[in-house]
């Protein structure tokens, strides 16, 4: 199930936006999820790795 958001970009944002969908052939809103997908999966790295060091930390101590 997909979900609706709106987000408010200045001008020079949204030119680029549209430019670089019209170069890759895909809309706004697919180009936007992707980037928000990539950017949650590095995200979730970064925080499992977190994790992952503080229950390290608390079995040393």
């Amino acid at each position: 199930m997909l979900k609706y958001i709106s987000v408010v970009v200045p001008e020079e944002i949204d030119r680029e936006l549209r430019f670089a969908c019209a170069d890759q052939a895909v809309t706004k809103s697919r180009l936007v999820r992707k980037l928000i997908e990539e950017y949650l999966d590095d995200w979730r790295k970064h925080f499992e790795g977190n994790v992952e060091m503080l229950e390290k930390e608390s079995v040393d101590d």
